[in-house]
């Protein structure tokens, strides 16, 4: 699920304005984007998002601005044509389906997308809920729900329960009803916090970023923390280190690889990260076993205790024989995807809530 665009769609309603919300429900084949891919057009027709781009997004985009007049709710089928599967580089064909959502400014819906955001803003998490119809009044009640991971329930859809929490974006039929549910995981995006701009800084960040990560940079030289060394980050922190430390906020969805140019530089990004107070969900630092060794002894003589010390990943990265820039890259990234993913399963594993509103 996208934070910034449903902070996004926050703030637009917050404003007073109206918005069409186009998720992707059903994927076919070859498709630019998958199930779960969603965009916002706002009621100045402006984009936020993607679900592929292209002709797809352009005829998404229109017809969003026809359902905001009418408000009423729709269920598109788009088939991809040659063209566009020429374009894409796709080999197959492949159709998706589109579930557009026109949301307006009502009290009662601010404050429910407003408790979406305060959830991207912490770590609880929890699920949406939203009943997908063609045609249907937009202005109709209980069609949305928010369900907390700590069981409390935003909203209603009468007669559902939420029998788990999702990971993953899907499409399920409602037992013992005619109805058809979209339920979306809303969860905090997973940040990386790159500490030095350095040839392999490089190339983790473009990586961090295919796979999901929200990815801000930070370097005390402006010669290594720019936009041209880091066109795809979404920040760049030019600034000392400790200074950085000052403006960043670690979460349990932080992500902290430290590739500094030097022991020193690595040694105390690695003692502030330590000193937080919520440690994150990863920690890693570049060098040897020896320089590794080398680091710690100093830190345990300044405080820092052995405990905290193993949950630092160094040598960072999975061994996989990396030696290039580019290589080391690629296994500190395969190392924090294998890192995520263990978060994910243990996270998801939520017991089955209570019957809900209904």
């Amino acid at each position: 699920m996208n934070a910034n665009l449903y902070s996004q769609l926050y703030q637009t309603l917050k404003n007073g304005k109206g918005a069409v919300l186009i998720r992707i429900i059903r994927r076919e084949g070859s498709a630019p984007r998958g199930v779960g891919s969603v965009c916002l057009v706002d009621a100045d027709g402006a984009l936020f998002g993607t679900i592929g781009g292209g002709l797809l997004e352009y005829n998404a985009i229109e017809e969003a601005k026809i359902l905001l007049e009418k408000r009423v709710t729709s269920l598109t089928i788009v088939t991809m044509t040659a063209k566009e599967i020429a374009e894409e580089g796709m080999i197959c064909g492949g159709r998706v389906e589109l579930f557009f959502e026109p949301i307006f400014p009502e009290e009662d819906v601010v404050e429910f997308f407003r408790n979406i955001d305060e959830l991207f803003q912490g770590d609880g998490g929890g699920t949406l809920v939203t009943v997908v119809r063609d045609k249907a009044d937009a202005l109709a009640p209980d069609k949305r729900m928010l369900v907390k991971k700590d069981g409390s329930v935003i909203g209603s859809v009468p007669l559902v329960k939420l029998p788990e929490h999702v990971i993953q974006s899907r499409l399920v039929e409602a037992e013992g009803i005619d109805r058809t549910l979209f339920l979306e995981p809303v969860v905090r995006d997973p940040e990386l916090l790159l500490f030095g701009g350095g040839h392999i800084s490089t190339f983790v960040s473009p990586l961090a970023k295919t796979i999901g990560f929200q990815v801000s940079v930070f370097d005390d030289l402006s010669d290594f923390a720019n936009r041209e060394r880091f066109p795809e980050a979404d920040e760049i922190y030019n600034m000392s280190y400790f200074d950085a430390f000052k403006t960043i906020t670690i979460t349990p969805s932080s992500y902290i690889v430290i590739v500094t140019r030097g022991h020193v530089g690595d040694k105390d990004v690695l003692e502030m990260a330590l000193n937080s107070t919520v440690f994150p969900a990863y920690i890693g630092m570049i060098g040897s076993i020896r320089k590794r060794d080398t680091i710690y002894e100093a830190l345990k003589e300044s405080g820092t205790n052995q405990q905290a010390l193993d949950g630092v990943y160094s040598p960072i990265g999975l061994d996989i024989g990396g030696r290039t820039p580019a290589e080391i890259a690629v296994s500190i990234i395969a190392e924090i995807i294998q890192i995520r993913a263990v978060r994910d399963k243990k996270f998801s594993g939520i017991k089955p809530l209570q019957p809900m509103i209904g």
